[in-house]
């Protein structure tokens, strides 16, 4: 049969997108052309993808258009690295690249059956990777600059080695109208006694598609936080994978997200416990408004010889409008019999009776809908140990209800 009429969605999409100038292996340029070739774009046929719509993708032009966007300021005040990614590639003229791998004989092919991971290897737009070495406590931002309706696909991949501490903060900034597709692949190895945050914005434009996968490996006594604030984007979609394949391990999973227009935001994580005496804790909570949808999935597996595991999940929304939508879903999946472990779900408006509180001490009632919104999204922020990137998400948060 004509290869024309039996084309997918990925046989479309990668028509307007140019090969990664990064060398791979030939078997792995044939295990993820494979993939993509016995699969099309996931429907809501697919339980993880129910809520969740990506046909859009192929609308998108990626014709180099071109939007001004006011540069953005780094989020990270204090002395750090920071890498500029601009339109998908690394500026070395803005970058403070030392100790940061950028260049590779062979890049790593880490493809987990999943076909937008294979699709970022093949069509990989940069590539870094950031080491924190026992002894160092240091922060690296990387930032990426969107001006231009393009696709870029980063794979990073992030080591923390044993007792050392890191903070990585990855700042998207796109300018308003930007039509762009963001295909990130992020590969983590938190190794023992290590301590390892991440800290994610994206700000995208409102045509941007932002689909990114975390990969993360805990080892045993490690600690590993991420925190994750989608502010803006046409659609967004976050997966988190999360192995702790180690004892005495602590795992902190934070979110705030603030949706208007007809956005799309889209939370998907896993937490496997596949030892004993480990703790996790997960907090989403946003804010939804217009014609804003919202999708929730988190999963925690405790196995079988994971005794001991203290496993805690909540995911909490505000509806500001009769037109927005939240799907959430949190799960446990037990095999053990000696574990501490809840999840709950809540959806809501906001308290007339608090509204009118704080109007009757003088508040105008958009005053007095946007502290309530600050405090109720003020329980994830005060999760982040981060003072700058604590205060930039606040003020984000003040500027999108003040538009």
């Amino acid at each position: 049969m004509d290869k024309v009429l039996t084309q997918t969605k990925f046989d479309v999409l990668r028509t307007k997108l140019s090969p990664t100038i990064f060398p791979i292996s030939d078997n792995s340029i044939s295990k993820a052309e494979a993939l993509l070739e016995h699969t099309d774009f996931p429907t809501r046929k697919i339980e993880a993808w129910k809520y969740t719509n990506v046909n859009g993708l192929n609308k998108l032009l990626l014709d180099g258009k071109s939007s001004a966007l006011t540069k953005p300021n780094s989020i990270s005040k204090e002395t750090s690295k920071k890498v500029h990614i601009i339109n998908g590639k690394i500026s070395k003229e803005h970058s403070d690249l030392a100790g940061i791998k950028t260049s590779w004989n062979e890049l790593p092919s880490i493809c987990e059956e999943d076909s937008f991971d294979a699709l970022n290897l093949l069509y990989c737009t940069a590539a870094i990777e950031l080491t924190f070495k026992d002894g160092e406590n240091k922060t690296i931002e990387l930032i990426f600059e969107n001006t231009r309706d393009t696709a870029i696909f980063p794979r990073i991949f992030i080591s923390c080695k044993e007792s050392a501490k890191g903070t990585v903060i990855l700042n998207f900034q796109g300018a308003e109208k930007n039509a762009s597709f963001i295909n990130v692949s992020t590969f983590v190895d938190v190794e023992e006694n290590a301590h390892l945050s991440i800290h994610k914005i994206q700000k995208n434009g409102s045509e941007t598609f932002d689909l990114q996968r975390e990969y993360v490996n805990q080892a045993a006594n490690s600690v590993f936080a991420i925190n994750t604030f989608p502010l803006s984007g046409r659609m967004t979609r976050n997966d988190l994978r999360i192995n702790v394949n180690g004892s005495n391990c602590e795992t902190f999973m934070n979110g705030a997200y603030t949706l208007k227009g007809k956005s799309h935001c889209d939370n998907h994580t896993t937490v496997d416990h596949k030892v004993a005496h480990c703790y996790s804790k997960e907090l989403y909570k946003g804010v939804i408004d217009d014609r804003a949808t919202n999708v929730f999935n988190g999963k925690v597996f405790v196995r079988k010889d994971a005794q001991k595991i203290n496993a805690f999940q909540s995911n909490a929304n505000i509806l500001l409008s009769e037109t927005g939508s939240v799907n959430s879903k949190p799960e446990l999946e037990i095999y053990a019999d000696d574990v501490k472990c809840s999840h709950g779900s809540t959806t809501g408006q906001l308290d007339d009776e608090a509204i009118f509180y704080l109007r009757s001490r003088g508040l105008s009632e958009k005053s007095a809908k946007e502290l309530l919104v600050k405090a109720f999204l003020g329980e994830v922020l005060e999760e982040v140990d981060n003072e700058d990137v604590r205060s930039y998400v606040e003020e984000e948060i003040e500027k999108h209800f003040s538009t």
